[in-house]
């Protein structure tokens, strides 16, 4: 049989296995092709970041004549965007659930009304973008049903009193997910606000949010019981805020404290070993490199002794430009974390490739190292052009599994 004999509805299932660009391609091939290809049922989940040079004529016919009325996810990310694509998809696309606005550019002025912008939005993704004042004043009005949100920094320009600032996490009772990626204007005030409007937080990421200090961590610990995952990477936490936290109570699987300068080993040393069911942990240049020792290894595993059914979740550790760490104390923490999966220990000074033969062959453990290694792993130099794989694929979720990004390819 002939592909040009199947029937339309089996070629509408083939065809839905293809990306936005095949479709275009397929739907040359034929009238009666281009007909199924550009089929509503095809076009419920976009991504044109790809296309944003497309002008906004283009952009509104594509939305009108090929996505609507069935869209459910578009990711219109790095476009310049007018009031005028935001009202063609509130009219048009009325089961719109998922918008990615990374690094758009805002233009023209928006009015705040029930047309200029989506409001029965779950997830919604704003980072990095900027522009118009205005349009950040329309997206604050659309939030109340949001479960996953991504701010910009430049959305906490129109926040300019507290009541502002409470209102804000008020409209965010429903959110999961919240990430604050490199919002400097976010201060500890406002995760305060955070805690006590969120109750059913999963997942928190202040990536780069220098101005965090980690004053509101006790509040935040002890009001959203559902956390688990929470990234500081970056910010201005440091061991007087870190050691005061109830971290026992807390459910936390996935913690990144990469690059918090501040920290020191009596903060890690306080906090970790309290952390029972850490899956990944990220601690990145944590003090400058000097935080992770080869104590608050110790540490740990002492506290895994004394919780046994605790001992075995961790899957991912990141140690890397960690300058205080031995290959023996190391090699013992690996040892006994049958667990682990991921190892990333590039640019540590103290460790040698020694630190490999200290690992039992049966070990499961993905090595991510800067020397010469005799098991699986991969090897990464400054001197070579390219990396040496010694294996071909690293542990799945090697990532967050809590994240927005995350969240947004599961639709």
């Amino acid at each position: 049989m002939h592909i040009q004999d199947f029937p339309d509805t089996t070629l509408l299932v083939i065809f839905s296995f293809l990306r936005v660009s095949d479709l275009c391609r397929v739907a040359q091939a034929c009238r009666s092709w281009r007909l199924i290809a550009y089929d509503s049922a095809l076009w419920k989940s976009v991504n044109l970041k790809r296309f944003h040079k497309l002008n906004e004529i283009c952009l509104i016919k594509l939305i009108r004549c090929r996505m609507a009325p069935l869209l459910y996810k578009i990711n219109l990310g790095r476009f310049t965007l007018s009031p005028r694509v935001f009202q063609v998809l509130v009219k048009n696309c009325k089961q719109l659930k998922v918008l990615c606005l990374g690094s758009v550019t805002f233009v023209e002025d928006f009015l705040v009304n029930t047309e200029s912008f989506p409001r029965h939005l779950t997830k919604l993704d704003i980072r990095h973008s900027s522009g118009h004042l205005s349009a950040f004043t329309a997206i604050s009005h659309c939030l109340q049903s949001l479960q996953c949100f991504g701010l910009s920094n430049s959305f906490f320009e129109i926040l300019n009193t507290e009541v502002d600032k409470r209102h804000l996490f008020f409209s965010l009772k429903a959110v999961r997910i919240l990430e604050f990626s490199y919002c400097t204007s976010l201060t500890d005030q406002m995760v305060r606000y955070l805690a006590n409007n969120c109750k059913n937080l999963r997942s928190l990421c202040l990536r780069r949010c220098n101005n965090i200090r980690g004053v509101s961590l006790p509040v935040l610990i002890d009001s959203c019981s559902s956390l688990t995952s929470l990234v500081l990477d970056g910010t201005s936490i440091s061991d007087d805020e870190v050691i005061p936290v109830r971290w026992e109570r807390s459910v936390i699987t996935e913690v990144d404290l990469s690059w918090c300068r501040h920290l020191s080993q009596a903060g890690l040393k306080s906090m970790l070993p309290r952390c029972r069911f850490l899956r990944y942990l990220r601690l990145c240049c944590c003090g400058y490199g000097h935080a992770i020792t080869d104590q608050v290894l110790d540490a740990m595993l002492e506290s895994h002794a004394m919780l046994r059914s605790h001992c075995n979740s961790l899957q991912v550790l990141d140690l890397s430009y960690s300058s205080e760490v031995t290959n023996s104390a190391l090699a013992q923490f690996v040892v006994s974390s049958p667990s682990l999966l991921y190892l990333r220990v590039y640019h540590c000074q103290k460790l040698t490739s020694a630190f490999v033969n200290l690992i039992p062959s049966d070990s499961q453990v993905f090595v991510v190292a800067n020397f010469a290694l005799q098991r699986g792993g991969l090897v990464t130099s400054a001197t070579l052009e390219e990396p040496w794989t010694l294996m071909s694929e690293t542990p799945v979720n090697y990532s967050r599994t809590a994240s927005l990004d995350q969240s947004l390819r599961q639709d």
